[in-house]
């Protein structure tokens, strides 16, 4: 019989993020017993400058290559993101039948702002360089406090956002994996039809939403943790 050090989460943190924002769900994941490779993508946690270097298929080929070297480690092995990690979830869980489940919380797999669809246009990022990153939505305001993520969004970077969700919307209704799709309640960033969206498209037969009541956007900070460790802990109470 395998024990849980055989079951691996790959964690994925959202746009101008950091691994940080996923840490209490790690932690969390770690006490029970799991192995946790909570990652940090290309461009982050470094400057704003090296994020406009990077490519969308930079952040997807990096999460590919370590969910291989988790697939290596682990006998069972989870992929759980927020937001743009969330969209990357979902990529993986297309590209990869293998897996024995994702969790995409309030993953992005549409523009939430008609805006972004001027980021068509070719060099509009010359125009409009970047806009400002306000942190709206969180109800613990100690965990905000130790939030981590870029001042600014740079606009080069958040076309390359664009890209992705472009092309994870359509890998998105070849999902057969276990899925279970959170997303909160409060989040002012990407709202609960998102949530559904993909619930409703995916194939998978093995798939549940759960609605986060507290805190906002970063649901693995929030105020909303606690209730999904739960809900995670239940999840995966019919799956291991």
């Amino acid at each position: 019989m395998s024990s849980k050090k055989d079951i691996g989460f790959l964690l994925i943190h959202g746009f101008t993020g950091a691994h940080f924002e996923m840490q209490p769900l790690a932690d969390f994941l770690i006490r029970e017993g799991f192995t946790v490779e909570n990652i940090t993508l290309p461009g982050h946690e470094t400057s704003e400058e090296d994020l406009m270097t990077k490519k969308w298929t930079d952040f997807t080929n990096f999460a590919q290559k370590e969910l291989d070297k988790l697939k290596e480690k682990c006998e069972k092995v989870f992929v759980c993101g927020l937001s743009m990690g969330g969209a990357i979830t979902l990529y993986l869980g297309a590209t990869n039948p293998d897996i024995d489940g994702i969790i995409p919380m309030a993953a992005v797999c549409k523009p939430p702002d008609w805006r972004m669809y001027f980021l068509a246009i070719p060099y509009v990022y010359l125009i409009y360089p970047k806009y400002k990153n306000t942190e709206s939505g969180w109800e613990d305001l100690e965990a905000l406090k130790t939030h981590r993520s870029y001042e600014n969004y740079p606009i080069k970077s958040v076309s390359q956002l664009f890209w992705m969700i472009r092309k994870i919307k359509k890998l998105t209704k070849k999902i057969e994996v276990p899925i279970l799709v959170v997303f909160s309640k409060k989040d002012l960033s990407v709202p609960k039809k998102q949530a559904e969206w993909i619930f409703n498209n995916v194939q998978s037969k093995d798939k549940e939403i759960v609605e986060i009541v507290k805190g906002g956007h970063v649901i693995p900070k929030d105020a909303g943790r606690f209730q999904l460790f739960e809900v995670v802990e239940k999840w995966l109470e019919k799956r291991i």
